[in-house]
């Protein structure tokens, strides 16, 4: 990795930015000026933290000195053009009584007390600016020499997510995850499939159990409520139905009892986290659970989780080709939010969404080169240009020819975009019970622990070991906290892409709900799940039971 080189390419790329050097063409109009050209630096700067090139105070070192060039620039160029005002028209000095008095003082020169106080010949500049598109005398060099030390100095105090091999100093991000709990019993993760239901003051429906999982932090269900009757205070969402919780008995195999915690979801459904207190015992095989005035519902414990088992396939990716697959599925994955009408309006739309999806796009490529973490002969450039050019985003600046050979997932997305009526389909709502454990990624390890259709979208649960919490964000809104690839091709060999729509924390551990674009069709009898990482891709085909709200 050169970390040298990556600092002098965003140092570099802050100048060229400041001094509008860079042909309009090379941007769009809103990546002119100095607010695109910040968020550019910006782009980049965060990019090459991600890979764990430069240093996140050295980028906002960087970006201090890009304000003060560009506030001494604004001043300059106000004092001209109140100085351009103030002064008669070229040739007119010493043709009256207010002039100068020509070939009275030297060239050059303009006596004292022939201009209005405050004003400046033309081409004159105020005491301590120079000409526009210069830097501050001594700029560059102090900026220099602050990071010719900190390089100088040793390894910078804490690598980015995507650079596993650069150690970190210290004890890490303040914010990162406690050690994950030591090793012990095996995990369990049960996909169960089974509804409770229930009845009491006012409120009735089923509590749909979708999956278990029990791991050295504790036990848990994955559940939805499903409401057929509810009161006022519900319905305007003041109260959550745990209530009813405390009504609930849980009872194993050899007579124990158990109390159950709610952590709330969101949505008519309520997609929750049911834990089990305290947790039972490895080796017990079933648990009954009855609701008030309703029949015990007996989950298996002891099953065996159907599923072929996962095939691990080595990647061998680079930090930069890592990070550019990560925002190509940010770009896959953001494009439907605006709507169906997305396409069609993009050419003439508000330039706010497309200066969050593209900004800096080319600046990453490059300063992930000038990083040494991205080789010239990547292919990745080349199919994040085809992939704009499907999409219809221009002025990304990438300069390499887009590739004609688009994974098989981007395909099957871009088809999904391009069809004349791709939302037309209203997803049924329903659960799907799926639960299965995948070999380690890059440090993470990924417990699958079911599915929701709900209101048109779909969500995939996911039980994450190993994160961490960056502390900064990543380029175009990509999560440095999940740095792995996620995405489903369901039964029909459509490819849907997941990203991280919410996440709460449970110990050492991480629940997270990922948003599937485009949602899952009702048909869907598996799924083919393909995890990637740095290192390696998982894949695993898993059956799914659908149960549906009554």
């Amino acid at each position: 990795m050169n970390r040298e080189g990556a600092e002098t390419y965003l140092r570099l790329l802050a100048e060229a930015m400041m001094r509008g050097s860079l042909a309009p063409a090379q941007g769009p109009p809103w990546a002119q000026g100095p607010g695109g050209g910040r968020a550019r630096v910006t782009a980049a700067g965060q990019a090459l933290t991600a890979v764990g090139a430069v240093h996140i105070e050295t980028v906002e070192d960087i970006l201090a000195d890009f304000d003060l060039a560009v506030n001494v620039r604004q001043l300059h160029e106000q004092a001209s053009r109140r100085a351009a005002g103030s002064m008669p028209p070229a040739g007119a000095a010493g043709a009256g009584p207010g002039a100068a008095g020509a070939g009275a003082a030297p060239p050059g020169t303009v006596p004292a007390g022939t201009l209005p106080p405050g004003t400046l010949p033309p081409g004159t500049l105020p005491p301590g600016t120079l000409p526009a598109g210069t830097l501050p005398p001594g700029a560059v060099p102090a900026a220099a020499a602050r990071w010719t030390a900190r390089i100088q100095s040793g390894p910078l105090p804490r690598a980015g997510r995507l650079a596993r091999t650069w150690p970190a100093e210290g004890g890490g991000s303040p914010e990162s995850d406690p050690e994950p709990p030591g090793p012990g019993a095996a995990d369990r993760f049960i996909p169960v499939g089974l509804s409770v239901p229930f009845h009491d003051e006012g409120i009735s429906g089923e509590l749909y159990l979708i999956s278990f999982a029990q791991t050295g932090s504790g036990a848990r269900f994955i559940a939805a409520w499903g409401n057929r009757t509810l009161p006022p205070q519900h319905r305007m969402g003041l109260q959550y139905p745990d209530l009813t919780l405390g009504l609930y008995t849980v009872t194993d195999d050899r007579g124990a009892r158990y109390d159950l915690a709610l952590t709330p979801g969101s949505g008519p459904e309520w997609i929750s986290e049911i834990r089990l207190r305290p947790a039972p015992p490895d080796d017990i095989r079933w648990l009954d659970i009855a609701a008030p005035l309703g029949p015990a519902v007996r989950v298996a414990l002891d099953l065996q989780v159907q599923g072929a088992e996962p095939e691990v396939t080595e990647a061998k990716l680079s930090p930069g080709e890592h990070l550019l697959i990560m925002l190509a599925d940010r770009l896959l994955t953001v494009a439907p939010e605006a709507g169906p009408a997305w396409r069609r309006q993009l050419p003439v739309m508000s330039p706010g969404l497309i200066q969050a999806m593209t900004a800096g796009l080319g600046d990453i490529v490059a300063g992930l080169e000038a990083a040494d973490v991205l080789s010239p002969l990547s292919p990745v450039p080349a199919r994040l240009a085809a992939l704009c050019a499907s999409l219809g985003i221009g002025g990304h600046g990438i300069t390499a020819v887009p590739a004609d050979d688009l994974p098989e997932r981007w395909l099957s997305l871009l088809a999904h975009y391009q069809r004349r009526k791709p939302d037309m389909t209203q997803v049924r709502d329903g659960y799907a019970a799926v639960a299965a454990a995948l070999p380690g990624l890059d440090g993470i390890r990924l417990a699958l622990l079911g599915l929701d259709n709900t209101e048109g979208s779909s969500s995939l649960h996911v039980l994450a070991t190993g994160m961490t919490a960056e502390g900064h964000p990543g380029p175009l809104g990509v999560d440095l906290d999940f740095p792995l690839s996620l995405w489903l091709r369901d039964s029909g060999g459509r490819w849907h892409a997941a990203r991280t729509a919410g996440w709460h924390r449970a110990g050492g551990e991480r629940v997270l709900r990922l948003k599937l674009v485009p949602p899952l069709p009702r048909s869907t009898a598996w799924i083919e799940v393909l995890a990637g990482g740095r290192s390696a891709e998982v894949r695993t085909r898993l059956p799914l039971r659908w149960g549906y709200p009554t």
